[in-house]
C-alpha cells in the first residue's frame, strides 16, 4: 500500500502478535475500548508499543487534552536521540495527521525520526518506505539523509536506483530553500562531483555492468545535464556536450534525442551559434551516414539551426523523402522554406533574375501545392509570407496561389484557396512593407493618415482600412457562395477544415480593427465607446457569435468571444460559452484567467448561482496542492524518470505561486464582500495561500496558444486587442474583523495592546507593499484607470488609518497631515460621483450612454470600492477613537478633534458616493426593464430599418441573414445585460 494512502484512508495495521481482541476494536474505531484494553496490555507487558496505541487512540476522541498528549509523547521521541520503532512511528504519524503542518513541523519531528530509524535499519524493506513518506511531506533534508543511507547501503547491488535517488535529492535540497546557505554551496558540489564521477566511469569504460556507478540510462545522462547545466560551467558543459560516450550526437546516435533537444536550449541561451551549427549539422548527416534512422533527426528545429551546408544535406534527405512518414515529409518541405528564408539572397539567387518571382515565393507555392488542403497550412507558411517584400506578396496572391488547385480545380478546392488567401491578405495588412510613409501634413493641411497602402494606393492608417473593407466584402461574398451552394455544403464535412471558419474569422477581425478597437482600449483605461465605432464592434461579434452555431466545436473561436463578450459587460452570456469548453483539470492553471479575471468586477451576480462560481479552480488547487509535494512524485522516483522528478517539482513550485491562484481566492472574497457575507478565513492564514508572501513573484502563464491568430508577428497579437487587463484583500480584511461573540480575553488592556500592535504592523506592510507596487514603472502596464484610482486610494487610506492610530494626539503634525489626505480622497469620491447617473436627470438616457455603461462595469466597481474602503477606513478610525476614550477618562487618549471631525467628513462623503453609487445601479436597472431593447441594439449594430446600409453592413448582414437571423442574438446579449445588473441590485452599498 502507498505511504500516503495508509494514513489518508484509513490507520496502520498493528503489529501481528497483538492479540486478536484489541485488533477487532482497533479496526472497528472503538477507541474507548482500544485504550482501556492497550493501558491493560502496557501494565502487562510493559511494552512502549502498547502505550503508543493507547496514545494514538486517545488522539482520535473528543476532548483537547487527549489529542494534545500525542504531540507530547512525539516531542520526547525526538528529544531522546533514541532509534523509535517503526511501527510506533507509524501510529503516531497516523494520530497527528491533522496536526502536520500546523501544530507539528513534519520536517523537525516525523522526518528526522524516519532518517533516524533508517540509519539504523538500512536494509529493511521499509527503509524506502519512509524515504517515501518524507518525499510526499516534501521533507527534503531527512529524505536526502535516507536515499544517503540506502546509497551507500546498496553500493554493490544491482540496484542502481538509490544511487540516483541520493543525487537527485541532494540535487532538489540545493536548490529548495530548506538548504541553509551554509549548507547550499556543499550540496551543489556534491551533486556534481557524484554526477562527474558517474560520468568519468562511463567514459572510461568499454562495457558498463549493472553494478557499475556510472551512467546508463537516457533518463540518467540527462539528470547530469540538467545538473551540470545548473551547477556546473559552462566550459565544463560545452566539453562534455562533445565527449565520444556522452556527447549530445553520441546519445542521439543512440537514438536518445531528450538531450539532444535540451543542449540546444542552453545553447540558444549563451548564444553558441556556431556550436548549435556543428551539433545540427553532425545530427542531420547521422541519418545520412546510416548511424540512425534517417527521418529520427528530422525534426524542424535541427533544419532551422543549420543552414550554411544544408542545401547539401537536404538534397541528400529530399532523395529519400519518398520513404519517410507523412510527419517527417513535411519536416523537409518546411524544412526547404526554412533555408530558402534563412540564406542570404545572393546565395538562392544569384543572377538577381524576375525579383517578383523570387525563390521564396515559388518555395512557398511548392510547399503549398503539397499541403493547401491541411488544416495547419496556414500557419505553416503565415510567418514567410509576412517576410515577403510587397512585390513578391503581389505575386505570390496574384499569379502563385490561385494557380496551386491545378487546370481544373474543384468548387472544394477553389473554395479553399479563396479563405487562405483571405488569410494571408489579412496577415499583410498588418505588415510593414504594405504601406509607404506618407507626410501627415501636406502644405499646412494635417492630412490624418501617415502612410500610403501600396495595395489599394489609397492614404491609410495601419492597417489601411479600404483594404481591410474590401477584405470583408470579398470574404463575405465567398462565405454566402457557400451557404447557397448544396454541392460545397455537403463538401465541408469531408475537408480538414471548414472555410467558412476561416472566411468568417478575417470578417471578425478585420471589423475588430476597424471599429477602433486598440491594445490597451480594452483596459477601460477610458470608456469602451469613447473612440471605438460600438456598431462595428458588436457587428464582429454578431458574425462571429453567427459563425460559433455552424462550428460549435471550434475552441479558438468559441475563447475569442468569451473574451469579447466579457470586453462589454455580457458575462452571463460568456459563461454559458464557457462552460462547454469542460476545461480540463491540468490547464485550469493557463486557461482559466482568460473567463475568470476581474470577473468579480464585471458581474458579480455569477457569484450566487446554485454551483459556486470558483469551484472548478478552488478544487483543482486543493487536489493539486494538497500535499506539500508535487503530485506523484513517488510515481517517478520508483520509475527512475529523474528529468520527470525537477520537472515535477519546477512545476509544483510555480503552481504554489501561480498568479491565477492568487485571482481565484481574491475573485471570490471579493465577492463575498459584495454581498456582505463572512470571509472564513485571513487571507494570510487560507491554505492555498501558504507559499505567497510580500515579495512572492507570482508566474504567470495564460496561455493564448488556442486563440485563432492571423496578425503577423509585426504586430500585437489580437488578444491584446480585447483582453480586460490582481489585488490586496488584506486591507480589508483587517479593518472588517471582529472577534468571534464568545471571545472573552481575560486581560482585556493586554488584549487590546496586542491588537493595536497588530494592526499597526499590517498597515505599515500594507501601505508600505502598496506604495511600493504603485511606484514600480511597469505597474501602468499591469493595471486599468480605475484599477490605479482604487490602489492609489487604499495606498492613501492606510497611510491615513495607520497615521491617525499610531501617532499621538499631542503630536502637531497630525491634524495637518491627516486634513492633506482626506481632502484627496474626498476630491475623489467627489469626482467618481459626477460620472455616475442620477434618477434625478432630467435628461433620458439614451441607448448609447446605457451601453457605454454596461461595458464599463469594472470602473463602477472600483467606485463602489473606493467608497466602501473609506468609509470602512473612516469607521476603523472613529471605532478606534471611541475606545480608547472610553478606556482612558483623561482626556490624553483618543485622537485630536480636528482628525475626527475629517474622519467624520470622509465617512459621510463616502456614504453619500456609496448611495449614489446604489442609486446607479437602479437608474440602468430601470432603463433595461425599457421594451424595444432588441430593436434598440438591431439598429446600433445593423442600422434602423429605413436606412441605407453601407457596404460592409449590407455583407454582415447578408451573412448573418438580415434582422431577422440577429434576433436571437440580440436577445441573449440584452438577456445577459440585465443579468448583469440584477446581479449588481443584490450587491451591498452601505
Amino acid at each position: 500500500m502507498a505511504y500516503k494512502n495508509k494514513y489518508r484512508y484509513g490507520p496502520p495495521a498493528l503489529k501481528n502478535n497483538v492479540d486478536m481482541q484489541l485488533q477487532s476494536a482497533f479496526s472497528d474505531g472503538n477507541w474507548s475500548t482500544v485504550v482501556r484494553l492497550a493501558a491493560k496490555r502496557f501494565a502487562t507487558f510493559k511494552d512502549p508499543y502498547y502505550e503508543a496505541i493507547k496514545v494514538s487512540a486517545e488522539a482520535q476522541q473528543q476532548g483537547a487534552a487527549e489529542k494534545c498528549a500525542v504531540l507530547v509523547h512525539v516531542d520526547e521521541l525526538v528529544k531522546s536521540k533514541k532509534t523509535p520503532d517503526i511501527d510506533t512511528l507509524d501510529l503516531y504519524e497516523w494520530a497527528c495527521q491533522d496536526f502536520i503542518g500546523y501544530e507539528i513541523d513534519f520536517a523537525e519531528t516525523f522526518g528526522p525520526l524516519r532518517a533516524r530509524w533508517v540509519k539504523a535499519n538500512a536494509s529493511s524493506p521499509m527503509a524506502a518506505s519512509c524515504l517515501q513518506g518524507c518525499l510526499e511531506q516534501w521533507d527534503l533534508v531527512s529524505a536526502q539523509q535516507i536515499a544517503a543511507t540506502l546509497d551507500k547501503t546498496n553500493a554493490n547491488s544491482a540496484d542502481r536506483r538509490y544511487m540516483f535517488w541520493n543525487i537527485t535529492l541532494t540535487f532538489l535540497l540545493s536548490v529548495s530553500p530548506q538548504c541553509t546557505e551554509a549548507s547550499r554551496k556543499v550540496y551543489s558540489l556534491l551533486t556534481v562531483r557524484q554526477l562527474q564521477k558517474a560520468a568519468d566511469i562511463t567514459e572510461n569504460s568499454d562495457k558498463l555492468e549493472k553494478t557499475d556507478r556510472g551512467l546508463l540510462t537516457e533518463e540518467e545522462v540527462c539528470l547530469y545535464y540538467r545538473v551540470l547545466l545548473s551547477h556546473g560551467t559552462k566550459e565544463e558543459f560545452l566539453t562534455r556536450l562533445r565527449s565520444p560516450k556522452l556527447g549530445a550526437i553520441s546519445q542521439l546516435r543512440q537514438g536518445h534525442k531528450l538531450l539532444f533537444c535540451e543542449c540546444l536550449d542552453a545553447l540558444e541561451t549563451w548564444g553558441e551559434w556556431d556550436t548549435i551549427y556543428e551539433l545540427c549539422r553532425d545530427a542531420l548527416k547521422l541519418g545520412l551516414d546510416g548511424s540512425t534512422t534517417p527521418f529520427f533527426v528530422c525534426d524542424l528545429r535541427i533544419w532551422k539551426k543549420a543552414l550554411d551546408e544544408v542545401q547539401d544535406v537536404l538534397k541528400q534527405f529530399i532523395e529519400l523523402k519518398d520513404k519517410a512518414t507523412p510527419m517527417y515529409k513535411k519536416n523537409i518541405s518546411l524544412a526547404l522554406l526554412e533555408t530558402t528564408f534563412g540564406l542570404p539572397s545572393t546565395t538562392i539567387n544569384p543572377n538577381h533574375e524576375n525579383k517578383a518571382l523570387s525563390p521564396k515565393v515559388i518555395q512557398i507555392g511548392l510547399f503549398l501545392d503539397q499541403y493547401y488542403e491541411r488544416f495547419a497550412a496556414f500557419d505553416d507558411v503565415k510567418g514567410y509570407v509576412a517576410e515577403l517584400g510587397y512585390e513578391e506578396a503581389k505575386t505570390f496572391l496574384e499569379d502563385v496561389l490561385p494557380k496551386i488547385p491545378g487546370e481544373n480545380p474543384t468548387k472544394a478546392q477553389q473554395i479553399i484557396i479563396t479563405a487562405l488567401e483571405s488569410r494571408l491578405r489579412y496577415t499583410l495588412t498588418t505588415c510593414p512593407q504594405t504601406l509607404s510613409p506618407h507626410p501627415t501634413v501636406v502644405e499646412g493641411t494635417d492630412q490624418g493618415k501617415p502612410f500610403q497602402c501600396r495595395v489599394c494606393t489609397k492614404f491609410a492608417k495601419s492597417p489601411c482600412e479600404d483594404c481591410l473593407k474590401k477584405l470583408i466584402v470579398d470574404a463575405a461574398e465567398a462565405y454566402s457562395q457557400i451557404a447557397t451552394d448544396k454541392e460545397l455544403l455537403a463538401t465541408i464535412p469531408k475537408l480538414d477544415r471548414d472555410p467558412r471558419l476561416d472566411l468568417a474569422l478575417v470578417m471578425g477581425n478585420s471589423l475588430l480593427k476597424l471599429s477602433g478597437l486598440r491594445p490597451g482600449l480594452s483596459n477601460f483605461a477610458q470608456s469602451l465607446w469613447q473612440d471605438v465605432q460600438p456598431d462595428v464592434l458588436l457587428q464582429a461579434v454578431l458574425l462571429l457569435d453567427t459563425q460559433l452555431k455552424v462550428t460549435p466545436n471550434d475552441n479558438g473561436l468559441r475563447l475569442l468571444l468569451v473574451q469579447l463578450y466579457l470586453l462589454f459587460g455580457c458575462a452571463s452570456y460568456a459563461y454559458q460559452l464557457w462552460v462547454p469548453l469542460e476545461v480540463k483539470r491540468t490547464i485550469q492553471d493557463a486557461l482559466s484567467p482568460l473567463f475568470f479575471d476581474r470577473i468579480s468586477s464585471i458581474s458579480p451576480g455569477l457569484f450566487q448561482g446554485t454551483k459556486p462560481l470558483m469551484e472548478p479552480l478552488r478544487a483543482y488547487y486543493s487536489q493539486s496542492l494538497r500535499d506539500p509535494s508535487p503530485v506523484r512524485i513517488w510515481d517517478a522516483f520508483s520509475s527512475g524518470s529523474y528529468t520527470s522528478i525537477l520537472d515535477m517539482a519546477e512545476y509544483d513550485k510555480k503552481l504554489r505561486t501561480s498568479c491565477t491562484l492568487v485571482m481565484t481566492l481574491v475573485e471570490e472574497r471579493r465577492a463575498t464582500r459584495y454581498f456582505g457575507g463572512k470571509l472564513d478565513v485571513d487571507i494570510d492564514d487560507h491554505i492555498l495561500a501558504a507559499d505567497i508572501v510580500e515579495d512572492t513573484t507570482l508566474v504567470h502563464k495564460t496561455d493564448y496558444g488556442s486563440f485563432p491568430n492571423l496578425e503577423s508577428s509585426n504586430g500585437p497579437p489580437i488578444q491584446e486587442f480585447i483582453r480586460l487587463g490582481p489585488g490586496p484583500s488584506q486591507y480589508l480584511d483587517l479593518l472588517t474583523y471582529t472577534p468571534p461573540k464568545d471571545y472573552k480575553p481575560s486581560k482585556p488592556a493586554d488584549a487590546a495592546a496586542r491588537d493595536k500592535a497588530y494592526t499597526l504592523e499590517s498597515l505599515t506592510r500594507i501601505n508600505t507593499s502598496l506604495t511600493d507596487f504603485l511606484h514600480k514603472p511597469t505597474t501602468p502596464t499591469l493595471l486599468t484607470t480605475s484599477e490605479t484610482n482604487y490602489y492609489t486610494a487604499l495606498s492613501l487610506l492606510s497611510a491615513l488609518t495607520l497615521t491617525a492610530i499610531s501617532l499621538p494626539k499631542s503630536e502637531p503634525s497630525v491634524p495637518n497631515i491627516v486634513s492633506q489626505t482626506t481632502q484627496s480622497l474626498k476630491t475623489t469620491l467627489t469626482t467618481l460621483r459626477a460620472g455616475l447617473m442620477s434618477p434625478k436627470s432630467p435628461v433620458a438616457v439614451s441607448t448609447q450612454q446605457a451601453i457605454s455603461s454596461l461595458c464599463d462595469m469594472p470602473a463602477f466597481a472600483s467606485v463602489r470600492d473606493i467608497a466602501m474602503a473609506a468609509k470602512l477606513s473612516a469607521g476603523f478610525v472613529l471605532s478606534y477613537h471611541e475606545k480608547e476614550t472610553a478606556r482612558d477618562k483623561s482626556g490624553k487618549s483618543g485622537l485630536h478633534k480636528e482628525v475626527v471631525a475629517e474622519m467624520k467628513a470622509l465617512e459621510s462623503a463616502a456614504t453619500k458616493t456609496l448611495a449614489d453609487a446604489k442609486a446607479h445601479v437602479g437608474v440602468l436597472k430601470g432603463v433595461m426593464n425599457e421594451s424595444g431593447w432588441l430593436d434598440r441594439l438591431l439598429n446600433v449594430v445593423l442600422g434602423e430599418e429605413d436606412k441605407e446600409q453601407d457596404e460592409v453592413t449590407e455583407k454582415v448582414s447578408q451573412v448573418v441573414e438580415g434582422r431577422g437571423g440577429a434576433e436571437e442574438w440580440a436577445g441573449k446579449v440584452v438577456d445577459s445585460w440585465r443579468e448583469g445588473v440584477k446581479g449588481w441590485g443584490m450587491v451591498r452599498f452601505e
